[in-house]
């Protein structure tokens, strides 16, 4: 083979491999994934809440010698939550049946114990997920309380109590023994010269509702606001955000695909979204109806600044509220500027309220201590009112009342006034009377 020859045939080879590359790169398909075999809503980086950021309790009842002692307190909340968030639970069963022949509610408020409440009943099949249960097959319940009592505690293992009250159901998982003393020496001595000292009030057969003893101080407090990205949201709630309309109206503006609707109300603050195709009911378990209704808000980065709280489920109507909760204390406002409230439809959320301002910064200088009046005087009050019902009442809180102002810069503030509250069902009022306030009803 000559030179001119090898040099031909090389050329060939070059000519042949460019045209095969240049076929390559012209004829490749790569496989996208369809837009359809996604979620229904565009995810968005966003710092994430877990269980244990969301649903949290509310408060802590210390009962000893006769004698009742509660706090809010965020931070010892925090410091107990961490501490039986380590524990590791075996043998969870129930013994509801065991107790029949005891009055419930002595077993629930009994001396010596430690009575962790949240704002509603939560299903174990979530909250597991904040506890260490080591059992492979946990029984299917929901509890508002975990109640730790001294008494119990002895040998290698002890008792801890998940209490439904409104169900009157007790499951009982057991911890090692040496945990619940270090934790009882922790909390429990000496709580009562670290909390106020509260009342029992027997309110029917079923409840016992517990008040301060005396007067309460509170901060009145201030704060500027920050607005949600109404962008992310758009993106979240719609399909395809291109095809979204948006139109001018009365109280701010509409979003529509010709199918879904979402309203801005900017007096308020407010936004409100449904999708009249989504009606009809899929209904999921409680446990799955809460941890999906945490993974939306976290999908579009939704929890502004970290102060929701879980604060009410009913599973026939698909419902969750998450509620802003300010130093401890639940905010309350009667155009829904405090609560995040979605019903979940067919396959993906039916309506979705709720606020899209933030607290950002607080007025210092704008801070006032109001002192409330003492849980015997609410009572007294609610007893006085013909128009109430005391038997059916289920709750008493010290809460914020929000509204809005603006400074003289016109810069909207939202002010948190200190005030008493009570619950019938799922809906709060204010307490009438020298407590201030109406009886406007407050989901």
């Amino acid at each position: 083979m000559n030179f001119e020859r090898a040099k031909s045939i090389i050329l060939i080879i070059l000519v042949g491999t460019s045209i095969f590359l240049t076929w390559s790169i012209w004829t490749y398909e790569p496989e996208y994934d369809k837009f359809g075999d996604r979620s229904n809503y565009i995810k968005i980086k966003s710092d994430v809440q877990i269980v244990s950021d969301v649903v949290k309790p509310v408060s802590i009842l210390f009962h000893g010698n006769g004698r009742h002692f509660q706090t809010s307190d965020p931070v010892e909340i925090n410091k107990m939550e961490k501490e039986f968030s380590q524990w590791s639970f075996t043998g969870v069963k129930e013994i509801s049946v065991k107790r029949l022949q005891r009055k419930f509610d002595d077993f629930v408020h009994e001396d010596g114990s430690i009575e962790i409440e949240f704002s509603d009943d939560v299903p174990i099949s979530l909250y597991k997920t904040v506890l260490n249960i080591t059992d492979k097959d946990v029984p299917s319940f929901s509890f508002d309380r975990i109640i730790i009592k001294q008494k119990d505690i002895s040998g290698n293992e002890s008792a801890v109590y998940f209490v439904s009250y409104d169900q009157e159901k007790i499951y009982q998982g057991m911890v090692d023994s040496k945990r619940l003393r270090d934790f009882m020496d922790d909390f429990y001595t000496g709580s009562y010269s670290k909390h106020p000292e509260y009342t029992a009030e027997t309110i029917n057969s079923k409840r016992t509702l517990f008040v301060p003893e005396k007067s309460i101080k509170v901060n009145r407090l201030q704060y500027y606001i920050d607005n949600l990205d109404i962008g992310n949201l758009k993106n979240a709630l719609f399909n395809d955000p291109k095809y979204v309309r948006q139109e001018p109206v009365s109280v701010g503006e509409e979003y529509t695909d010709g199918t879904r609707l979402m309203t801005i109300n900017k007096e308020n603050y407010l936004i409100s979204y449904i999708n009249p195709a989504q009606k009809d009911k899929l209904f999921s378990s409680s446990g799955d109806l809460l941890q999906k209704s945490i993974d939306f808000i976290n999908d579009h980065a939704g929890w502004e600044d970290n102060n929701y709280r879980f604060a009410y489920m009913s599973e026939n109507e698909q419902r969750v509220v998450f509620r802003l909760f300010v130093n401890g204390y639940p905010a309350f406002n009667e155009s829904g500027m405090t609560e995040i409230e979605q019903i979940w439809g067919k396959e993906e959320i039916y309506s979705y309220e709720r606020p899209y301002f933030s607290l950002a910064s607080v007025l210092p200088s704008d801070e006032s201590v109001e002192t409330l009046p003492s849980g015997r005087e609410v009572l007294n009050q609610l007893k006085s009112k013909d128009n109430i019902d005391f038997k059916s009442v289920e709750d008493i809180s010290i809460g914020y009342k929000l509204h809005k102002s603006l400074d003289s810069k016109l810069v909207t503030l939202v002010t948190l006034e200190p005030t008493w509250y009570y619950r019938i069902g799922d809906k709060w009022f204010i307490v009438p009377g020298d407590t201030g306030g109406d009886q406007s009803g407050l989901e």
